[in-house]
C-alpha cells in the first residue's frame, strides 16, 4: 500500500471471490498505516468513508480511466440521446441493429460494464469496515461527539450505492457489517437489492432527524450540509430510485406513486450536486462535457413536425439520412431548422463518421453545459428541484389526478418552449409537439416525457435511459439492464449471461 490508503477486494463479490488489486479511495494517510492499524484510528475511519462519495460521483458524472467508455456515455448512447459513433463502448451500444452487451472477461471496450460493478463495491466495501470499526468500539470525534454523523453518511453512501447497482445490473450481493461471515452473501435480484437501498436511505434520514450536524466541505463537493439537507438528499434519491428502477411500463406503472410523491414533498429545495473546480481539480463532471458527440435525431424527434423523424425511423439503417427539425419549441430551434434554440445548438456541419453508419449523422447538440465542458468551472447538478417536479406530474398522472399535474408541465412547456399549454388530453393541432414514432399528438404522460428530456439533458448516469426504460420508448433490441461482470461469474464457478440483441433476454421490444 502506498501512502493512500485503499481497500483489496471489492466489497460483496470481490470480497467472495478474492479479487485482487487495490482500489484508491482517495483518502489521503501520509503516515501510511496498514489495512488493520488504520480501521483502529477514528480520523482514518472517517476519512475512508467521507471518500466514498467521489467514488460515486465518478460513476454518476462519467469518471472514468484514461481512453475507457463510462457507464453515463454508454447509457445516453443506448437511449438515442447522444449520437456518438465512435469505435469503443458507446458505439458498439449505439449500433443499429442493436447487439448484446458483450459480457467477457478482458473485453477491451466493456468498461462501462464493470467500472461501476466494481467502483462501488469497493466503495460498500470501506464503509462496511468502518461501521465494523465503530461497531468494535472506535471513535469518531472527541469521546465519539461525531458519530452520528458518521453512520448517517455512512447510511446515505450505502443507499446510494446499492441504488445505483440496482437500477444498471439484474442482481447484486448485499454485504453490509450486519453481515458476520462475506461467504454466505448471495446474488439476489436487482428488487431486493433497491429494497435495500431504500432501507439504508431510511437509516439516513432516521440517523439525521435524531442529531444535528453538519457534513464538511469535501465529503460531498465544496458545500457543506446540515443534517436536515441530508434527510431531504435521501429522500429525493429514493424517489428517483424508486421511479427509475423499473425495467417495463407494467413495472413503472407499479410504483408506489403515493409513496414517490410524499418524498418528493419531503425531498430537495434547491438542487444538488457539486460546484466544479477547474481543469485538473478535485471534482469533474466529464458527462457533462458531452457537447460533441452531437444529439442524437431521436432524441430531438418528439419535437419535430414535418414528419421527418417517422420517415428516418421507418428507414433500415443505411438508409437514416440525417434531416433537419422543424419545430415550433424554442428550446430546440430558433424559427427555423438551421437555427440554434435556447437549450440546441444549429450546427452546418457533420462530425460523424459515414462508415460508422449515417444514422449517427445529427446538426444539433446540447448547449445546456457548455461553460462546464469548457473550463469545468460551475455547478454540476445531480439531482434538482425540477426533476422532482416531474416525478410529482407523473405521480398525479398515475394515481388519476392529471390537472394537478398541468401546472408543472405547462410551467417550462409555455415558458422555455413558447408552446401552447398541454391538457389532461395531452396536445392536438397540426403542429403539436411531442409527436409519438408513429405520427400521433403526445397524450400527458408523453407530454411529460419530452419536457423532461428537453429541460434535463445528461444530468447524471442513465437518466433519460431509464426514463426511456419505464415508458417502453427504447431502441428494440436495446438491453433493459446489464449482466454480472464475466470475471466475477467465472471466478463463482456460474455461467456467463447477458442481455440484448435482437431475440435476446431482457430486451427492449421498442415503442
Amino acid at each position: 500500500m502506498t501512502a493512500r490508503y485503499s481497500i483489496k477486494g471489492a466489497a460483496a463479490a470481490a470480497l467472495l471471490v478474492a479479487a485482487a488489486g487495490c482500489a484508491d479511495l482517495d483518502v489521503a494517510n501520509p503516515n501510511e498505516p496498514d489495512r488493520e492499524r488504520a480501521l483502529k484510528n477514528g480520523q482514518d475511519v472517517e476519512a475512508l468513508v467521507s471518500g466514498t462519495f467521489r467514488t460515486w460521483w465518478g460513476v454518476q458524472q462519467g469518471a472514468m480511466p484514461t481512453g475507457g467508455t463510462n457507464i453515463a456515455e454508454a447509457m445516453a448512447a443506448a437511449s438515442d440521446e447522444l449520437a456518438n459513433s465512435g469505435l469503443g463502448g458507446t458505439g458498439e451500444v449505439a449500433d443499429e441493429p442493436r447487439i448484446a452487451a458483450i459480457n467477457e472477461a478482458n473485453y477491451r471496450w466493456g468498461d462501462y460494464l464493470t467500472y461501476p460493478w466494481y467502483n462501488l463495491s469497493r466503495s460498500l466495501a470501506a464503509i462496511r469496515d468502518g461501521l465494523l470499526s465503530v461497531k468494535g468500539g472506535v471513535k469518531i470525534g472527541t469521546n465519539g461527539a461525531d458519530g452520528p454523523r458518521f453512520e448517517a453518511f455512512a447510511k446515505l453512501m450505502q443507499g446510494l450505492a446499492f441504488g445505483d447497482l440496482a437500477l444498471i445490473y439484474d442482481k447484486g450481493f448485499v454485504l453490509d457489517e450486519t453481515i458476520a461471515d462475506p461467504s454466505t452473501v448471495t446474488l439476489i435480484p436487482y428488487t431486493e437489492v433497491m429494497a435495500q437501498a431504500r432501507k439504508y436511505l431510511a437509516q439516513a434520514r432516521d440517523l439525521a432527524g435524531k442529531s444535528t450536524f453538519t457534513i464538511p466541505t469535501g465529503w460531498m463537493g465544496t458545500a457543506s450540509y446540515p443534517s436536515q439537507e441530508l434527510i431531504r438528499i435521501a429522500s429525493s434519491y429514493e424517489a428517483r430510485y424508486m421511479v427509475w428502477v423499473a425495467r417495463t411500463p407494467a413495472e413503472r406503472a407499479a410504483v408506489d406513486w403515493n409513496t414517490v410523491l410524499i418524498r418528493v414533498q419531503q425531498g430537495i429545495t434547491r438542487d444538488f450536486g457539486v460546484q466544479l473546480d477547474g481543469p485538473g481539480g478535485r471534482w469533474a463532471a466529464p458527462h457533462k462535457g458531452s457537447i460533441d458527440p452531437r444529439m442524437k435525431l431521436p432524441y430531438l424527434g418528439p419535437a419535430d413536425q414535418s414528419g421527418g423523424w417517422q420517415r428516418w425511423e421507418q428507414s433500415p439503417p443505411a438508409a437514416k439520412l440525417p434531416f433537419l427539425i422543424d419545430t415550433d419549441d424554442r428550446r430546440v430551434t430558433g424559427g427555423t431548422p438551421t437555427s440554434s434554440g435556447t437549450l440546441i445548438k444549429y450546427w452546418s456541419d457533420q462530425t460523424a463518421s459515414p462508415a460508422r453508419g449515417l444514422y449517427f449523422f445529427s446538426n444539433y447538440t446540447s448547449s445546456v453545459w457548455t461553460q462546464i465542458a469548457t473550463t469545468n468551472l460551475g455547478f454540476a447538478p445531480d439531482i434538482t428541484v425540477q426533476e422532482m417536479q416531474y416525478l410529482a406530474a407523473e405521480a398525479y398522472i398515475r394515481t388519476n389526478r392529471p390537472e394537478l399535474a398541468l401546472p408543472i408541465i405547462n410551467k417550462t412547456r409555455v415558458e422555455n418552449g413558447k408552446l401552447p399549454p398541454a391538457t389532461v388530453s395531452g396536445v392536438s393541432g397540426p403542429r403539436c409537439v411531442p409527436r409519438t414514432i408513429k405520427g400521433a399528438c403526445g397524450n400527458l404522460l408523453e407530454t411529460l416525457a419530452w419536457e423532461k428530456q428537453i429541460m434535463l439533458p445528461l444530468i447524471t448516469q442513465g437518466s433519460l435511459y431509464y426514463d426511456k426504460r419505464g415508458f417502453g420508448t427504447l431502441r428494440a433490441g436495446t438491453w433493459l439492464q446489464l449482466p454480472v461482470p464475466a470475471k466475477d461469474l467465472i471466478s463463482l464457478k456460474l455461467p456467463v449471461y447477458t442481455f440484448g440483441g435482437a431475440g435476446g433476454v431482457s430486451t427492449a421490444t421498442g415503442p
